[in-house]
Formats: structure tokens, C-alpha cells, sequence
């Protein structure tokens, strides 16, 4: 034992857990935490005697599942500290952080300045502050929002608290959609950029509250749990990666702030920048192309606020020495006719092997055009039309299949990729005009037919905007791994309002 301010600890043993918590903490047994004077959401540092690793953890307390002398060790803290039951740990207590006078400061309607910004993305990473004094942050921020000064710290210091790309091989173009939609641009974006002779190191994420992520449906063609070093290999050689940035360290903070706040669907606008333009710096992006989709059931409502966060991105990307674009699209119809993630990606297939060419093709095409004509490939206005060469001609199937076998195959074709065997088409019940397809309506159905924990199932659209339909005609079809889930999915559906027919009365008087 050693004895002075902050620097009593204890060596304790360790008693280990198969329980993932999802983040650090440690379990005291009430009579030890009263000793090293400790209470709950406190914080301890634990050390691995035999490897001397170390961590900060927050402390809970219980009276019955550890004995004295005990420290409950989680899965995670266990695999940090490369730390087996039984084993000697060393437990001392520490203080609280000074960023936590920094986050008050925030909650007050203060500008932090940059040192301050960095304070509190350090001891996130550190795990020096707690999910709830995290979400007090993020509150704050959502309530006060940030300045553009303050927007630029947050992303300098999400990216230089995590590992960074650094290619060879220029130069680096990217992309990036807020999200709330379905369809996979990037899916048909990458191959066209890296069968143009450009490199694109596209890192995705899995669903956080749509039918599949990109990286949940790049799963059903290939592995997407990639080292950084195998990114960077993939990427030199071919052009082009599409990998899940989860499994990486690049910018791991800003995924902790995403995980806090997710419940209550907290997406403060210039923490949503910060988190995008991180994501870029940290793979050495110079050429972004960023698609803000709007429109009353995605993240953003309204193309003011749209506007808004498009001005800020640019600003934010050229203080950050990135050429960027932003570009608003159309986020009241589905991108595409797929749902889930082998629904979407048999459907990506089809169009890179060219099958058909729809609104999702046109979209993709689109935004690999901007990218061209922001690093010079094509003049204002011709980017488009070469996108659109490069998917037609083949080169950007050629290329995907190039970059899926690298990423270890498991589909090469949209035949190969196989759909559920339970399934239930919903028909119409009457005759009209479709005047709208409801996007989240079709992505809850999908949520509830398993996608995307099952890979399989998902929804494919029968119909689009503008068709004229007739009585028992197929509207969609709902596809499950699971009866249940899939009588689920259909009572649902039967009683949403998916698809809206036009209307010829529009308001009654009496």
C-alpha cells in the first residue's frame, strides 16, 4: 500500500466476468470501496500487476457478488488489461477530471476553447468520465450548439486521439451521407472512383437506426472487419476499400459520443460535422463529397437546416486543408427499391452488372461526378456523364468484384446472393396513383422482419412514386429468417400507412 493525496491503493484480486458492458467499469465490494474511500460513478485506475497494463474505470458497487478483497473485472476492462480471474490488480483511486469544469462551463452556455475541447475528447478516450457526465456534454452541446471554432477543435481533436490512414498514393477521395435513408451510393460510388485511377478508403458504419449500414450490407459480399494496415494494402493496390470503421481506431471517441447518443437521438448538427469531417481527416481525405439527405422522415427536415449545415461543412473542411462539397438530395422517396442487408445488396449488384438504372444509380453516378469535378478529373457539369460511362461500360463491376476478393468473398454476383425462404407479399387493396412511399415506415418493417441481425431478411419495394396501381397488385414483399418475425412485420405493415395513394379530395367543409 501506499499512502498520500490520491496515491492510497489497494492490491486486490481479480474476478472476471463474461459479461460485455460496453464500457470500462469495475464492481467494489461495498465494505473495499468504503476503505479507499470510494462511491459510485467514481473512478479508480486498475494496473495488471504482471504486465503493468493499465486503465481508468468508473466503480458500481454491490453487497453480495464480490467477497472482500474482490474486484469484479468486466469483459472488457479483462481484455484491456490482458487480465485473468484470480490475478493480482492493483486499485487506486483517482480524481475527477478537470474536464468536468469544462463541460459545466458548456451547460452554461459558455465557447470552449480548443485546449478545453481536447481535455474532454482525451479523458472520453480515457474513460475518465462517465456515460452520464458524457451525455450531460452532449446536452449541453445539442442546447447551445457549437461555434465554427469550436467545430473545427471538436474534429482536430476526434482525429488526433485516434489512429490515423496514411497512403502512399494520392490523391484520397471520400464520401459520406447523414443517413436516415436506404440505398448504398457508396457501394456504387467506391468502384467508380477507383476504376477512374483515384483511391477511396471508404470506411462505414453498421445501422444504428435504419434496415442496414453500409458495412452490414458490404458483409453479405465480403469481410469487412479489416486491420488498418490490410485498408491500406487494399487500398495502394486496388483504389478502393469499403470497410466497417468500428473495428478500427480511427476517431474511436467520436463512436463512444454516437453510442450516448443514440437513446435519446441526440444529433447536435456541429457534433454531426465534427464526427463526419474526423472520419475524413483520419483517412487523409482531401476531395469529400457530402450527401445530406432532407426531408420529414430522415435526420434532416428541412433544406434551411440543410443549407445551414452544408455552409459549415465547407467551412469546417477548408480549415481543415479538404476540398469539399456538400450536396442536398431528395430524402422523401427510397433510394432504391431494397431493404436490408441482402436485399441491398443483391440490388447494388444488379446495377453495378447492369441490369437496370434507377433513381439509386442515379444518385451514386451523380455524386462520383461532384467528386471528379472537385479534383479536377472532368469540368463543372461533365462529371455526371463520366460516372455514368465508367458504370455502364462494366469498369466499376470489374473493379468491385477486385475489391470484394480482397476483402475475402463470400458473393461475386447478384445471383449468388440468396433470399430468405420465408417471405409475404402485401397487395393492394384498392385502385389509384401512388403519391408517396413512406421510408420509415418501410425501414420499421424491415427492423421487424430481423434486419439487419439477420442478413437475409429485409422488404423490396414492387412500386414506385407516380405508378398507377390496380386492386390485388404487389406492393412489396417482406422477407424473415424467423415466422414470428415475419408475422410481425406483416401485421404491421398491414395496419401502416407505407404507401399513399393520391388523393382527390384534399380538405372536406361542412
Amino acid at each position: 500500500m501506499a499512502e498520500g493525496k490520491n496515491e492510497y491503493s489497494r492490491e486486490m484480486k481479480a474476478k472476471t466476468f463474461d459479461i460485455e458492458a460496453n464500457r470500462m467499469i469495475c464492481l467494489l465490494n461495498h465494505s473495499d470501496a468504503d476503505e479507499l474511500g470510494v462511491f459510485p460513478l467514481d473512478r479508480v485506475e486498475l494496473t495488471n500487476l504482471l504486465n503493468k497494463k493499465r486503465t481508468v474505470t468508473v466503480v458500481d458497487i454491490t453487497k453480495t457478488m464480490l467477497q472482500g478483497n474482490q474486484v469484479g473485472i468486466f469483459k472488457d476492462v479483462a481484455e484491456k488489461l490482458s487480465l485473468k480471474s484470480g490475478k493480482k490488480v492493483r486499485v487506486r483511486p483517482v480524481e475527477k477530471p478537470e474536464s468536468l469544469h469544462f463541460i459545466k462551463r458548456k451547460m452554461n452556455g459558455e465557447t470552449l476553447g480548443e485546449e478545453e475541447i481536447k481535455g474532454i475528447v482525451r479523458d472520453i478516450g480515457d474513460n475518465k468520465l462517465s456515460e452520464l457526465e458524457v451525455a450531460a456534454f452532449i446536452t449541453a452541446v445539442y442546447i447551445h450548439g457549437y461555434t465554427l471554432d469550436e467545430t473545427v477543435a471538436m474534429t482536430k481533436a476526434l482525429t488526433e486521439d485516434g489512429k490515423q490512414l496514411k497512403l502512399e498514393k494520392g490523391p484520397v477521395l471520400d464520401k459520406h451521407c447523414v443517413g436516415g435513408t436506404n440505398g448504398r451510393t457508396t457501394m456504387i460510388i467506391v468502384p467508380i472512383v477507383a476504376a477512374a485511377g483515384y483511391y477511396i478508403p471508404k470506411t462505414s458504419s453498421r445501422s444504428i437506426t435504419s434496415a442496414a449500414g453500409t458495412a452490414d450490407v458490404m458483409e453479405v459480399l465480403a469481410d469487412v472487419c479489416l486491420p488498418l494496415s490490410k485498408i491500406k494494402k487494399v487500398t495502394e493496390k486496388i483504389g478502393g476499400v469499403i470497410a466497417w470503421g468500428g473495428a478500427l481506431d480511427l476517431a474511436p471517441v467520436d463512436d463512444e459520443i454516437i453510442r450516448v447518443e443514440h437513446p435519446f437521438s441526440l444529433d447536435p448538427p456541429g457534433q454531426i460535422i465534427a464526427s463526419v469531417m474526423a472520419k475524413k481527416a483520419s483517412v487523409g481525405s482531401k476531395y469529400v463529397v457530402v450527401d445530406l439527405p432532407v426531408g420529414p422522415d430522415v435526420k434532416i427536415h428541412t433544406k434551411e437546416k440543410a443549407a445551414d449545415m452544408a455552409k459549415k461543412i465547407i467551412a469546417v473542411g477548408k480549415k481543415l486543408g479538404m476540398k469539399v462539397e456538400a450536396v442536398l438530395t431528395d430524402g422523401t422517396e427510397p433510394s432504391g427499391r431494397a431493404f436490408g442487408p441482402g436485399p441491398e445488396a443483391k440490388y447494388v449488384m444488379e446495377i453495378l452488372e447492369g441490369k437496370f438504372f434507377d433513381n439509386l444509380a442515379q444518385k451514386s453516378c451523380e455524386l462520383a461526378g461532384v467528386l471528379f469535378e472537385l479534383v479536377g478529373k472532368t469540368k463543372k457539369g461533365r462529371g455526371y456523364a463520366l460516372a455514368k460511362e465508367i458504370l455502364q461500360s462494366g469498369k466499376a463491376l470489374k473493379k468491385m468484384k477486385e475489391i470484394i476478393k480482397a476483402q475475402g468473398a463470400k458473393h461475386l454476383s447478384s445471383e449468388e446472393i440468396k433470399q430468405a425462404r420465408l417471405r409475404k407479399t402485401i397487395k393492394s387493396t384498392s385502385f389509384g396513383e401512388i403519391s408517396s412511399i413512406n421510408v420509415r415506415e418501410c425501414i420499421k418493417i424491415a427492423k421487424i422482419a430481423g434486419a439487419p441481425g439477420h442478413k437475409k431478411a429485409g422488404l423490396f419495394l414492387h412500386v414506385e412514386e407516380g405508378e398507377k396501381i390496380k386492386k390485388g397488385q404487389k406492393l412489396f414483399t417482406i422477407y424473415s429468417e424467423n415466422k414470428r418475425k415475419l408475422q410481425l412485420a406483416e401485421r404491421y405493415a398491414k395496419k401502416s400507412n407505407v404507401i399513399e395513394l393520391q388523393r382527390i379530395i384534399l380538405q372536406k367543409f361542412q
